[in-house]
């Protein structure tokens, strides 16, 4: 998805976290895995920190209706799942971007946001580019890069994800299974040339 040519001028309409954190929604018509933002305006010679985060509530019932954004504090995104913050993005208008979402998570809605310490970590969240600061980070969007999930999504929210190993218990008991096989062809082996 390009945004547009007009998005490297200057800060105006761009998106921040001054005074109110903004954010852009991006929507697909298929599970989504969101794997880089271009950036076609930064403000001035310093890098931006932004947020990205993946929609994993319910209330979005068909691919027309956009998830809530519920309440006004970062910490109160219910149905939001804070994929990662990223520091030090520059301007990059060539594909591959800035990368984000190195995990491989999908969803069909995505929010890029300028970083705000008050969001809510998620467990396994990225964080690259530290110190990330708040009140000093203006950008506009050029593009977002990503494929269309078409394998299985785990439990993590992971297309094509490790959803389908063998837990350790199990993988512990074939190989015992394996040596005892072993041991006996083994003492057959003895057995008969004897």
């Amino acid at each position: 998805m390009t945004v547009g040519a007009n998005d490297s001028a200057q800060p105006n309409h761009a998106i921040d976290n001054n005074g109110n954190t903004e954010s852009v929604l991006l929507s697909f018509s298929a599970s989504t895995v969101l794997s880089s933002i271009g950036l076609g305006y930064t403000n001035g010679s310093t890098s931006v920190d932004i947020s990205v985060f993946r929609w994993v509530g319910t209330n979005a019932t068909n691919a027309l209706q956009a998830p809530t954004l519920n309440g006004t504090a970062a910490a109160t995104m219910a149905g939001w799942e804070l994929v990662g913050n990223y520091g030090d993005l520059k301007v990059d208008v060539e594909n591959p971007y800035n990368l984000v979402n190195t995990a491989g998570k999908t969803s069909s809605w995505w929010l890029v946001s300028a970083y705000n310490s008050g969001f809510t970590q998620s467990a396994g969240a990225e964080t690259r580019g530290v110190p990330l600061t708040d009140g000093d980070d203006y950008f506009k969007l050029l593009a977002a890069a990503g494929t269309t999930c078409t394998k299985a999504i785990d439990s993590k929210g992971v297309c094509g994800g490790s959803g389908a190993k063998v837990p350790e218990p199990a993988t512990l008991a074939l190989t015992g299974v394996a040596l005892l096989g072993m041991v006996g062809l083994r003492r057959r082996k003895a057995k008969m040339a004897a």
